[in-house]
């Protein structure tokens, strides 16, 4: 299977693993030579931004599937027209839902019309009703709508702090406001054909002081009732997107109920190896799966008769010293190498060079 993935940042880092544990022949194409995943296959150097769709259809000429890792909409609107022209091979992307997906605005109110718990929004009007009492002041979280993840995330302790922040309507165009709720991150993944969904494992999320996740791990700890919950609603929201591809689901479960934060109809980042190295289910084939046939000898990894415990951790490395750190870090350090063994791990992703007095690195741990 011959793949070409669209961007080598944090999700082209996972299609490229991924791709290597498949044994498929994967090649990345992004604008920067020191991508992250450019370390592990094959790059090719180029601006997807300034390719039309014939520019396009010469790129991804003799494979057999294109997976985009971007999210830029007028390259991703570019590709999809040039699948639907039979330009291209076919395309692992779902334009439709991930429109949907891209906007934490359409996204809520898709939660709530389906009566899906989410934080409580903010909004001038109630500002009347929230307590004058400082100590029981309401934190409030500020998200661009258009923006994945923790991009731009920021916390507010109160509301007047939020204003000052945003004093005018217009200073907050485009962003979304909900009350700070604390408790576990869950994270699920789904794919799709047509709505017909397969969510897979819950995974528990942790977070470093940006709200950056920098910690994945696998089980999640939920009981078997509740991850049946949780993988039960993201499969209904993919059957109500009528997702055909991947998308995962962000929760926090508060008071016993799921508070739904965001859908994202594109490949995951950091879930998806944990997975992996967990189930033995790899995302990636199960992505190609919904568009393509997927070669019979296609190898897997031995599907543990239950669950392994796994941690997927990323950390800074200060002169020795390993700091808990989120993944955008490792947009920053350059191409990624893959290590077996290091610092007592299964494998590493080793980002930048480790005999230096810095350096970022994901610790795969299996149990």
């Amino acid at each position: 299977m011959k793949v070409l993935c669209l961007g080598a940042g944090l999700q082209g880092l996972e299609v490229a693993y991924l791709g290597l544990k498949a044994g498929w022949d994967v090649t990345l194409v992004d604008r920067r030579k020191t991508a992250p995943a450019c370390g592990l296959a094959h790059a090719v150097v180029t601006d997807l931004s300034r390719l039309d769709a014939f520019g396009l259809s010469g790129l991804c000429f003799g494979y057999d599937l294109i997976v985009p890792a971007i999210e830029d909409l007028a390259i991703l609107e570019r590709l999809s027209e040039a699948r639907a022209k039979k330009l291209i091979p076919p395309l692992a992307f779902d334009l439709e839902a991930y429109r949907l997906s891209s906007s934490k605005i359409l996204s809520k109110k898709l939660f709530k019309r389906l009566l899906y718990y989410t934080p409580r929004d903010f909004n001038r009007q109630i500002i009347p009703d929230l307590p004058k009492d400082p100590a029981h002041e309401i934190a409030f979280v500020a998200k661009p709508s258009g923006l994945s993840g923790s991009k731009g995330v920021k916390v507010f302790n109160d509301y007047r702090e939020l204003l000052r922040e945003f004093p005018e309507p217009e200073d907050a165009k485009d962003m979304v406001f909900e009350e700070f709720i604390e408790g576990p991150m869950y994270s699920v993944e789904v794919t799709a054909v047509n709505g017909m969904a397969k969510s897979h494992q819950v995974t528990l999320l942790g977070m470093d002081a940006q709200s950056d996740c920098n910690k994945v791990t696998a089980p999640s700890g939920l009981s078997r009732f509740r991850e049946a919950k949780f993988r039960k609603i993201a499969a209904n929201l993919a059957k109500e997107m009528n997702l055909t591809g991947i998308m995962d689901l962000e929760a926090i479960l508060m008071d016993d109920k799921f508070y739904l934060l965001e859908i994202d109809a594109r490949f995951p980042s950091q879930t998806p190896i944990t997975v992996y190295w967990s189930t033995g289910i790899n995302l990636l084939v199960e992505l190609a799966a919904c568009f393509v046939k997927i070669p019979p000898k296609t190898p897997r990894l031995k599907k543990p008769a239950q669950n392994k415990s796994v941690t997927f951790e990323q950390f800074m490395v200060v002169r020795g010293k390993p700091r808990p750190y989120g993944e955008r870090l490792f947009t920053t350090l350059g191409p990624v190498t893959l290590v077996p063994g290091f610092m007592g791990s299964n494998e590493a992703l080793v980002a930048g060079n480790p005999k230096s007095s810095h350096f970022g690195v994901t610790l795969i741990r299996a149990h």
